[in-house]
């Protein structure tokens, strides 16, 4: 079973690369999803004349995955960074181009892209369970 997450921290790392942290709304959104992982965009339609920011959703702490996966009586097998620290670059389409870059980069984020301590750097998070075997020993 495979499962796709947004991280608790996809806003605060987005709103600091494209300056959304200068919207005070904006500011607020990333105050609740630090807190308690409730993304609450109050206009997410943009019927209050201003820009939207995202939707409403829940984003994930990393380290909930593997309970969230147990209460669906999945076996948490692992949790994998979909875009790793790499899409904080400003330059990604201009290394991505580049074969030789784009080999670094890419050794860069397989290396990287199951390490506990940077998941949360990943605005989105893959996490791969499976259900017990009904042979298996309790």
């Amino acid at each position: 079973m495979l499962c796709a997450l947004i991280s608790r921290f996809a806003s605060a790392l987005d709103g600091l690369g494209r300056h959304f942290l200068d919207d005070p709304v904006y500011q607020e959104i990333v105050r609740r999803d630090l807190e308690d992982g409730q993304h609450r965009d109050p206009s997410p339609d943009g019927t209050r004349g201003r820009r939207t920011y995202f939707t409403i959703a829940y984003l994930h702490r990393p380290e909930e995955i593997g309970a969230e996966l147990a209460e669906a009586e999945f076996e948490h097998h692992t949790t994998l960074a979909i875009e790793g620290p790499a899409w904080l670059l400003q330059d990604l389409d201009a290394r991505w181009a580049d074969a030789e870059r784009r080999s670094t980069l890419l050794e860069l984020v397989r290396a990287l892209e199951a390490e506990p301590s940077l998941l949360g750097a990943s605005s989105h998070l893959l996490a791969v369970g499976r259900k017990p075997s009904p042979w298996s020993a309790p």
